[in-house]
C-alpha cells in the first residue's frame, strides 16, 4: 500500500516543481523530500517525472497518478474541514495568512484584546503577499488587498484603505516639502512600491507626479516603507489609517489619491461555522471596519518606536 506522507511530497514536487519549492512548502528539507520521490517511484516501478533543467515535469505515469492522488487529498481535507467545521470548542490554533502591513498595524496591536476573550485560542500569523489555497487548508482565513477568486469560499469585504503621500517631520526639515505635491515632487527622495502588477495602481500615481524625483527605495512591503518614512528616508504613498496618527509623519496635502485599497477577508464554506474560526472572523472585523480602535492602536505602537 502507497504511504500517504510519500504521495504528499510527491503532490508538493509537483506543484512546485522543484524540491528546493516543495521542502520550502512541506518545511522539511530537500534531501528527505527527494529520497521520499525516489523510494515511491521504487514501490509504484515506474518514472513519475522527467527531471529537466526548468524542473521536474511529470510523465504519463506521474500524470496519472496526480490526479488519484489530488482526489483522495481532496476526500481527506473534506473530512478534515467537515470535522474542524462542526468543532464548537473556543480553543485550538486558528492559521490565517495575511498581508505583513495588515498583521503589524491592525492586527497585532489588538491581539491582547483578543485573547482577554480568547485565551484558549492560538492564532498563528503567515505574513505574505501570495495567494493561498483555503481547500488545500493552506490557511483557515485570508485577509488580503485583492479579491480572492477561489471557489467554495466565503468572502466578506472589510473595509477600505486609503493611500496618501506621507514625510517625517525630520524629511520636511532637511529638504523643504513640495510646492505642489499634486503636480511634481521634483527634488525630493521618493519611496515607491515593488515594480510588480500587484502595486500598478499605486507606482502609477506616484510616478505621474515624480517629475524626475529621484527613486530611493523600491519595495513589496508597505511595513518597510512605512519605517523608511518615518525615518526621514524619504516621501511615500502610505495608509491614512495609521498615518495620520502618526505624530512623526506630515501628510502632504494632494486634489487626488490612488484608488484605496479593498480589505477582503475569506474563508472556506465548511470552516465557517467553527466556534474558534467564528471567534477569529468577528475580531478580524472588529480590527479592520472603518473607524475601528486599530488605528488609535497601531499609531501608538508607532510611536513608541
Amino acid at each position: 500500500m502507497l504511504d500517504w506522507d510519500d504521495l504528499r511530497y510527491f503532490l508538493a514536487v509537483q506543484r512546485a516543481r522543484t524540491l528546493a519549492g516543495a521542502s520550502a512548502k512541506l518545511g522539511i528539507n530537500a534531501t528527505t523530500v527527494g529520497r521520499r520521490l525516489a523510494a515511491l517511484e521504487e514501490q509504484v516501478g515506474a518514472r513519475l517525472f522527467d527531471r529537466t533543467p526548468t524542473g521536474y515535469l511529470l510523465t504519463a505515469a506521474g500524470q496519472d497518478l496526480v490526479e488519484r492522488t489530488e482526489r483522495m487529498e481532496a476526500e481527506a481535507l473534506a473530512a478534515e474541514r467537515s470535522v474542524v467545521g462542526a468543532d464548537q470548542r473556543r480553543g485550538g490554533i486558528v492559521r490565517v495568512s495575511v498581508t505583513e502591513m495588515l498583521a503589524t498595524r491592525f492586527v497585532a496591536p489588538q491581539l491582547a484584546r483578543f485573547h482577554d476573550g480568547y485565551p484558549d485560542i492560538t492564532l498563528e500569523l503567515n505574513c505574505t503577499n501570495r495567494s493561498v489555497h483555503l481547500g488545500r487548508r493552506e490557511a483557515d482565513i485570508a485577509l488580503r488587498l485583492s479579491r480572492p477568486h477561489e471557489d467554495n469560499v466565503v468572502t466578506r469585504q472589510l473595509g477600505k484603505i486609503p493611500l496618501c503621500l506621507y514625510a517625517a517631520r525630520s524629511y520636511v526639515d532637511t529638504w523643504g516639502a513640495p510646492a505642489d505635491p499634486e503636480r511634481s515632487l521634483r527634488g525630493h527622495r521618493v519611496l515607491m512600491f515593488a515594480d510588480s502588477r500587484g502595486f500598478r495602481v499605486e507606482n502609477q500615481w506616484l510616478d505621474q507626479r515624480r517629475d524626475g524625483a529621484r527613486v530611493v527605495l523600491r519595495s513589496d512591503s508597505v511595513s518597510s516603507l512605512y519605517s523608511a518614512a518615518g525615518a526621514g528616508v524619504g516621501i511615500g504613498l502610505l495608509p491614512r489609517r495609521v498615518a495620520e496618527r502618526d505624530g512623526h509623519l506630515i501628510q502632504l496635502e494632494t486634489e487626488s489619491e490612488p484608488e484605496p485599497r479593498v480589505i477582503w477577508q475569506t474563508v472556506h464554506v465548511d470552516l465557517q461555522r467553527s466556534a474558534r474560526i467564528r471567534a477569529v472572523l468577528e475580531f478580524l472585523q472588529s480590527v479592520l471596519k472603518p473607524g475601528s480602535g486599530a488605528e488609535a492602536g497601531a499609531s501608538a505602537e508607532k510611536a513608541e518606536d
